[in-house]
């Protein structure tokens, strides 16, 4: 219960226009953790890939903490209806402000009043058999754990089809899915060992592993990150 207080979910408002009528879509379902807080600021780490439409003007990315309700929910509680893209608008909307391809990484930061627990990113190395959890928002379902173990004996090359951007990841048994992407893989004393950038299937379209950026890889990042301070 204290680590899902660090879990945050995503909301993609994207805009479009076509003649005089607008609209906005509204995408739900992308994960991230808290590592760190100024004030009435946090910063979390999530999964550069589901942050590609950040730099679109037309596109907002909305933060949700673990106690805060999504639209459907907030419904069927019997919440008042002002319309899908204005409730989600009452969040406080992700800045990014460090992000790496060569990670698939980025460091968001959004201001709330809220209070939030701050996870530390763990100084060793997650090994073959350690005992891990992810946590995060899998298949649409907010605060998510999951149970596994760290199934790579060290970590293995991942990355795009080109193989433009290749890093090292570990896998785990840790049950993942979609909206799992940035989510956090924390060891038995709560510290970020990972965080998930996807997951493997079967042909038949059952979970098979998941797929994790190892702290180490994670210090180095945001170390990136402060240099450019």
């Amino acid at each position: 219960q204290y680590a899902l207080s660090a879990n945050i979910s995503f909301v993609e408002l994207r805009y479009s226009n076509e003649g005089n009528n607008s609209s906005i879509a509204v995408s739900v379902g992308a994960s991230g953790v808290i590592i760190g807080q100024e004030s009435n600021k946090y910063y979390a780490l999530t999964a550069n890939h589901i942050l590609k439409g950040s730099k679109n003007e037309k596109t907002k990315f909305i933060v949700m903490g673990y106690n805060q309700l999504d639209f459907n929910d907030y419904r069927s509680k019997g919440g008042e209806n002002q319309g899908l893209s204005n409730y989600y608008l009452q969040f406080p909307e992700a800045e990014v402000e460090y992000s790496n391809d060569k990670y698939d990484l980025a460091i968001i930061s959004f201001k709330t009043n809220e209070n939030y627990t701050v996870l530390p990113i763990s100084q060793e190395i997650a090994k073959y058999g350690d005992i891990v959890a992810a946590m995060g928002n899998h298949n649409g379902k907010r605060n998510m754990i999951t149970g596994g173990k760290i199934s790579s004996r060290k970590p293995s090359p991942f990355g795009d089809e080109e193989g433009e951007h290749q890093y090292p990841i570990i896998k785990h048994t840790a049950l993942l899915s979609e909206g799992s992407s940035g989510s956090a893989l924390l060891n038995e004393n709560l510290e970020i060992v990972g965080i998930n950038l996807g997951g493997k299937e079967n042909i038949f379209r059952s979970f098979i592993s998941g797929m994790a950026m190892p702290s180490d890889r994670i210090q180095t990042f945001i170390e990136e990150w402060k240099n450019q301070h």
